[in-house]
């Protein structure tokens, strides 16, 4: 307990702290003043803009409802509380706060001025800024003279400061521009200046949609379809960023209510048709993408919608037709020739090669079209024309250039190991209330993790449901709301069955009427313990691989941009593979028999001991339909496409003794960092 002359100094230096930037210490310091004294209003106040600075929206609400029973007569508690409400964007907390709102015992001007900028159907608000003024930043930004919107965004914004749509085109200038960081940093400033502004969410949810952050983006377009529920628009971008996270069925919903409030827009149909081929709905699809197609609308994206859906189904000859025809209409789009060439083995008198191999003599000084230098890796190799391969492949890898940062990566690493020290993981598991029982598939990409989730979700009991989202967005709150030392064992605790009841939250919500389900999510060899602690009925299953295959795969495919980093580097992937073995050592030490192993190798010389091992540990019994996975229906949305389609082979061990020179720095990297090789 603090008497007031420490209770006034500890304050004093909390907001100096916070006036000088310096969020951590003055978080610090106000989270003490509160420890000390509970119900002071104005340090829980203070707490909230900090958290709300620090996008922790949830954390901010929190606060001040503390602060509003302790100071309820204090305008500035509740102007905030708007402020962060809207922020977090949690509907029945809102409509609660209404109700508090209505009855507070503050001015009724302050009352209707609250409730007037809640509400979201209201004229846009320009802060006083000269229409003319405006006019001109809008044509700026419609032209993408990101200089010209610059200096008039940044003239009216200092001329009217705190205006969400001036600093919501401040931000789309600064991405003109290229200033990725600092466009986020004003978009986000601009959702916590007005959080009610539908349009401001709707274009920062086109930013992160555009750099492919679809969770996020998806987020904010929920709030926004919250704020303007009839806007078909607004709708049909929310199918399509669901459907880019897995979550089928709520694109389906909201595909439909698009369709009803526009009166059959394509653009809505083309999402459904989307949606409905993620649901397991095919024949409905199909149906949907024929229609588009004959009425020549959405195009070419709908024939590329009606490919990807084939490709995926397996029907790799309609897939290619489509494909084909969609370059017809626009032949800039390369990326088109590299799906073709994941999607079936070659023959050296395909009629596609000689397409690709005059592109890429075409190919500008700058250098060839990394696409096409993928597509024609592919080929060379299914053609056996193995002295061709390294050429492209080695052209495509310089240019994309990832640059992976260990020094970054190895903080990851110590954050998640301070995370599982905090509390005793195998006693959260064993007191969870959690009985979620999926089996996750892990490891790194072409491990034979889609192998693998085929084979358990051609088990009868079993529903394959492809790359699920749930474990990342679950994982989310615990590994990136706070620093590791700022948990305490009593939240972890609190956080981790929560992050539990939230994957099972969302399995069930995309998949209602399914049995258990095999997800497959890479990466999640990081959180093993996390995971388990979480779901202590959950099977975890990690690929391991003979690294030179493995690594070279990878080197061989194109992967979205950012999203392994590693991947186009030798002695990156190398060092990587080292930290997956360091990983499977970390919690194999702190929680023995967390996770089974399979090894690819062993799996494809003896598939049916293997699969046997691997269902015994799942607590599944065995049925021999497994290993005919391949003559599954299921749905494949993964470079893997081609050979899940095909019985257990084993053409692809060893494949690195073909390229041996030319792996020779991958070699020395894996020497270099101590990963072990097989014989």
């Amino acid at each position: 307990m603090m008497n007031k002359p420490a209770l006034d100094q500890a304050f004093k230096r909390a907001a100096a702290a916070h006036k000088a930037g310096n969020l951590a210490e003055a978080k610090a310091g106000f989270e003490r003043i509160i420890k000390a004294v509970p119900n002071m209003a104005q340090a829980r106040f203070q707490l909230a803009r900090i958290l709300l600075e620090a996008d922790d929206a949830k954390g901010a609400v929190i606060h001040l409802e503390a602060a509003r029973k302790s100071a309820p007569k204090q305008p500035p508690v509740w102007q905030l509380s708007a402020i962060a409400l809207g922020v977090l964007g949690d509907t029945a907390r809102i409509d609660k706060f209404n109700a508090e709102l209505r009855a507070a015992p503050i001015p009724a001007t302050v009352k209707s001025d609250i409730a007037a900028k809640m509400k979201s159907d209201r004229p846009a608000e320009f802060g006083g800024a000269p229409k003319a003024e405006m006019d001109a930043l809008i044509a700026a930004l419609v032209r993408r003279d990101g200089d010209q919107a610059f200096d008039i965004a940044q003239r009216l914004d200092t001329a009217h400061p705190g205006n969400a749509l001036i600093l919501n085109a401040l931000a789309t200038a600064y991405e003109l521009k290229g200033d990725a960081t600092a466009a986020d940093v004003i978009f986000r400033k601009a959702i916590r200046t007005d959080p009610y502004a539908a349009t401001v969410r709707t274009n920062y949810a086109r930013y992160l949609s555009e750099r492919e952050q679809f969770l996020p983006a998806s987020q904010h377009l929920e709030r926004a379809t919250q704020l303007q529920p009839d806007n078909p628009k607004l709708l049909i971008m929310w199918a399509v960023a669901l459907c880019e996270i897995k979550q089928a069925r709520q694109a389906e919903e909201a595909a439909h209510k698009a369709i009803e409030l526009s009166g059959g827009d394509p653009e809505a149909k083309l999402a459904l048709a989307r949606a409905q081929s993620l649901n397991q709905k095919p024949d409905a699809a199909v149906a949907l993408f024929n229609e588009l197609v004959a009425a020549n609308a959405c195009m070419p994206r709908a024939l590329i919608q009606r490919a990807n859906h084939y490709q995926h189904s397996g029907d790799f000859e309609a897939s290619n037709t489509d494909y084909l025809a969609a370059l017809a209409q626009k032949p800039d789009m390369t990326e088109l020739f590299y799906q073709i060439a994941v999607g079936r083995k070659f023959a050296a008198d395909d009629p596609v090669i000689p397409i690709l191999e005059d592109r890429a003599k075409a190919a500008s000084p700058d250098g060839i079209d990394v696409n096409i230098a993928f597509a024609l890796s592919k080929i060379y190799e299914d053609t056996k024309q193995y002295d061709r391969v390294f050429t492209y492949l080695n052209a495509a890898n310089a240019t994309l250039d990832e640059a992976w940062n260990p020094d970054r990566y190895g903080n990851f690493e110590n954050h998640v190991h301070e995370i599982a020290l905090k509390v005793d993981l195998q006693k959260v598991a064993a007191n969870s209330p959690n009985r979620a029982n999926p089996i996750l598939v892990t490891g790194l990409p072409r491990s034979g993790t889609t192998l693998t989730e085929q084979i358990l979700a051609a088990h009868s009991t079993m529903t394959g449901v492809g790359e699920a989202l749930w474990s990342r967005a679950a994982l989310h709150p615990v590994m990136a709301s706070k620093a590791a030392a700022d948990w305490t064992e009593n939240d972890l605790t609190a956080a981790l069955n929560t992050l539990g009841s939230e994957y099972e939250r969302m399995a069930r919500q995309d998949f209602p009427n399914a049995g258990r389900m095999v997800d497959k999510a890479l990466g999640n060899h990081e959180q093993i313990g996390l995971l388990r602690a979480a779901m202590p009925d959950a099977r975890i299953v990690v690929l391991k691989r003979d690294p030179r295959d493995n690594l070279l795969s990878i080197y061989k495919n194109r992967f979205a941009a950012g999203s392994l980093k590693y991947n186009t580097d030798m002695r990156a992937l190398a060092h990587y593979y080292s930290r997956f073995l360091k990983w499977l050592d970390y919690w194999q030490d702190l929680w023995p028999d967390s996770f089974h192993v399979l090894d690819y190798d062993k799996l494809t010389a003896d598939p049916e001991g293997e699969a046997r091992k691997l269902l015994a540990y799942c607590d599944l019994p065995w049925e021999d339909g497994v290993l005919d996975f391949h003559k599954s229906d299921n749905s494949v949305r993964t470079l893997s496409v081609y050979q899940v389609r095909q019985p257990i082979y084993r053409s692809s061990v060893r494949s690195w003794e073909r390229y041996a020179d030319e792996l020779a720095p991958l070699f020395d990297a894996l020497k270099e960092f101590g990963v072990p090789l097989p014989d």
